[in-house]
């Protein structure tokens, strides 16, 4: 019961209440960024449990040995800050999924909506039936776990912890281990062992996904909007992504959201699409190093394709670089420099 219960509470807080808080930030500035608003709420909504990971990232690098109710505390401070920053952006959220039912009575929205409920069963289902066996989850999940017993994220030439004999070996940034190590908090201060809520982070994610690209292709068409997302989701290969617990929908989300970001930042380039590009492009290199590489790739494209003298381009470009850093992207450097040695390491595998 104290399970179900703590998975509960940590969707309330994080995924809805955090997330809610990004998108009403998101929503509060969309007189500069122009972008459509359903869109930018789902990427806010992501933004919760990524945005909680990265304050777990810089307390636990830069305070080590910091106290539970600490780790506990801060990521919150931080949707409190940013929903008292929102503004107008309260009131719009709340305009806008107050607004849902009464769209309920176009026919279109069913499709979208029984999909949900369909998720939502299996979700539960699996949550219930499966636990989590498959391969690389288990090695992020036991590194968060690490990270939570150390109370320490450090940089060194091999991850390996000498009281149970695993060596991580991942290439990656540490996003996703990370929320292992947030469901850990909270389940040692309510007395439990529990994963449920970081297993059901795939189903979120993969939910998000769909909403997204629905939400961009109704811009379109509304029922291009529905054939849209069954052409997405029937394939056998996104089905696993749904039903096989791993950071492949958290990844792919961000790196869509990204997309959708730089696509709107080169039809009407300004500083705040610019920045929101560039923090998005930083959540997705923070969860997987395919994220990093195509982030740098888009960046490249981006010096040549920004229409701005190259005075102003630079200077927009470095500014975007900082937040693209600050938002994940620095584990790579540290990495590099005073770590594994990322990519360029001679991995030893057992």
């Amino acid at each position: 019961m104290m399970e179900a219960l703590l998975l509960a509470m940590l969707v309330v807080v994080t995924n809805l209440a955090s997330g809610g808080a990004v998108a009403a930030y998101l929503l509060g500035r969309n007189q500069g960024l122009q972008l459509p608003e359903w869109p930018l709420v789902l990427a806010g909504m992501a933004l919760g449990p990524y945005l909680t990971t990265l304050v777990l990232y810089y307390t636990l690098a830069l305070w080590h040995g910091v106290a539970p109710f600490v780790l506990a505390l801060l990521p919150l401070l931080l949707f409190v800050a940013l929903m008292r920053g929102a503004g107008h952006g309260r009131q719009r959220l709340v305009q806008l999924w107050a607004g849902i039912p009464a769209r309920l009575k176009d026919p279109s929205l069913w499709p979208f909506v029984l999909g949900t409920l369909f998720l939502a069963v299996v979700t539960a289902l699996f949550l219930v039936n499966k636990p989590l066996v498959d391969h690389d989850v288990l090695e992020y999940g036991v590194q968060g776990r690490i990270f939570l017993h150390d109370r320490a994220i450090v940089y060194q030439r091999f991850h390996f912890d000498a009281a149970s004999g695993f060596h991580y070996v991942g290439l990656h940034g540490f996003s996703f281990p990370l929320l292992f190590t947030w469901e850990g908090v909270w389940a040692a201060l309510a007395g439990v062992r529990t994963d449920l809520w970081a297993r059901s982070i795939t189903m979120w994610y993969a939910w998000l996904l769909i909403a997204f690209c629905w939400s961009l292709l109704r811009r379109v068409d509304r029922w291009g909007a529905v054939f849209g997302c069954i052409a997405l989701t029937a394939p056998i290969g996104f089905l696993f992504l749904m039903t096989i617990y791993h950071l492949d929908s958290y990844r792919i989300f961000f790196f869509t959201a990204s997309l959708a970001a730089y696509v709107a930042l080169l039809q009407r380039p300004s500083q705040d699409r610019l920045l929101l590009f560039f923090a998005l492009a930083g959540a997705q290199a923070f969860i997987h190093s395919v994220g990093a590489i195509l982030a740098g790739v888009m960046l490249a494209v981006l010096v040549f394709a920004l229409p701005q003298a190259w005075g102003t381009r630079l200077q927009w470009l470095f500014r975007g670089v900082g937040v693209m850093l600050l938002m994940g992207a620095i584990h790579y450097v540290a990495d590099v420099f005073k770590g594994t040695g990322w990519i360029f390491q001679d991995i030893m595998w057992y």
